[in-house]
């Protein structure tokens, strides 16, 4: 049972961190704008290369770029809930919150597969 909630906690973050993208408190710094940019400018030319290649290629191709960002957005997701983790973990060793077993329960819960 204690899993399944720190499972929805972890799920409920998630969905905070994507939900309200106009929110003040946005964060979105100067190299990610470059880099989103970027990113732009190549998938014009990959779009036009990849129809170029064999249909069989153009999938294997896509199933790649497909596992990069699945895999570059669940990277973010760890990256995001560690920042939470360690924000709280402070916040209990300033004396600012109490419940350091819970935390810790929340972590080991979260690193479980």
């Amino acid at each position: 049972m204690e899993k399944l909630v720190w499972q929805k906690v972890k799920l409920f973050l998630e969905e905070l961190r994507c939900e309200d993208l106009d929110r003040e408190s946005k964060v979105e710094t100067d190299e990610l704008q470059t880099v989103r940019q970027n990113l732009y400018e190549k998938s014009e030319a990959y779009q036009q290369s990849i129809t170029d290649i064999q249909k069989e290629e153009q999938e294997k191709i896509k199933d790649y770029v497909e596992a990069l960002k699945d895999y570059s957005f669940e990277e973010c997701q760890q990256a995001y809930l560690q920042g939470m983790l360690d924000c709280m973990l402070a916040l209990c060793d300033s004396g600012v919150l109490k419940p350091q077993k819970e935390i810790e329960s929340m972590l080991r819960t979260l690193k479980q597969p």
